[in-house]
């Protein structure tokens, strides 16, 4: 082969930097999305609080007179932090990236496509982390307390709802991951926050579970996020204990189970919608 032929072909200056780099880089092009989009981040908090003032404000009196719950508003902010956690867009940046043919141009390079799917869920938990923590100082400047002794018990209380509300965000962000591998629509993929509404509602938002009756409580006894919203409310000084709990590390316990199998059951969805779009090219 002459050296006018051999200079004539192309060659691959990138090569492969190994799937945490991969990783590394699109968390990083998430995070930035994200802090450029400060409007994104404020509406989703405008709801959870909305929700919030208007709970405590038609309720807080009569629930302690009648529910013996001592804050109401500690009761309520675990509903409108998990409410906020699911309020994620990663599925709607990742339908955006496909549209546009992002992730086709990902196929010609030495990025590995599943990069992008999980570089976007780590986005996703920085977005609720910040979900988190500006509605656990809201809670703390209205009063709200968290269970414990002394000021490392309540950083305890505070640091065990982060992480379990943590848990739960990448889980639901998954499922919006998975309908925008799995549609390819933005439509679609803008839909799965309609998903989080009867989870919620289908839950102990308002009163405690042992006062609900008949199919109701069935429906809330039957569905994850109840346990989840009643392991959140254990980490607060709510003045409430539900009925038949033996202790709160057995309900915390029972909340970590079920959201450790809600983001089981949404990454397992995610893996499948990321190999039919793998193989759609």
């Amino acid at each position: 082969m002459s050296a006018a032929t051999a200079a004539a072909e192309p060659r691959t200056l990138a090569a492969p930097a190994g799937l945490l780099s991969d990783v590394t880089a699109i968390t990083a092009r998430a995070i930035r999305g994200i802090l450029r989009e400060p409007e994104l981040f404020i509406f989703a908090l405008v709801i959870p609080v909305f929700f919030f003032v208007v709970q405590v404000g038609a309720l807080g009196d009569v629930a302690q007179r009648a529910f013996n719950i001592s804050s109401y508003a500690a009761f309520q902010l675990p509903i409108s932090v998990l409410f906020a956690a699911a309020s994620t867009s990663g599925g709607n940046a990742l339908v955006l990236d496909i549209t546009n043919g992002y992730w086709d141009k990902l196929s010609v390079t030495p990025v590995r496509r599943s990069a992008l799917v999980v570089g976007t869920l780590f986005g996703e938990m920085f977005a609720v982390l910040g979900y988190s923590l500006v509605l656990i100082v809201f809670g703390w400047i209205i009063g709200v307390r968290f269970a414990g002794d002394g000021i490392f018990g309540e950083i305890f209380g505070a640091l065990g709802l982060l992480g379990l509300t943590l848990l739960f965000g990448i889980g639901f962000a998954a499922v919006s991951i998975a309908v925008a591998l799995a549609t390819g629509s933005i439509r679609a993929t803008q839909s799965t926050f309609i998903i989080f509404f009867p989870l919620l509602f289908l839950t102990p938002s308002a009163i405690q579970r042992e006062l609900m009756t008949g199919w109701f409580e069935k429906a809330v006894s039957l569905n994850p996020i109840t346990y989840v919203v009643e392991a959140a409310r254990r980490f607060l000084e709510t003045g409430y204990v539900a009925v038949g709990e033996s202790s709160a590390s057995a309900a915390i316990a029972k909340g970590v189970i079920a959201a450790t199998l809600f983001c089981a059951l949404t990454f397992t969805l995610t893996a499948l919608a990321f190999r039919r779009r793998v193989r759609m090219g």
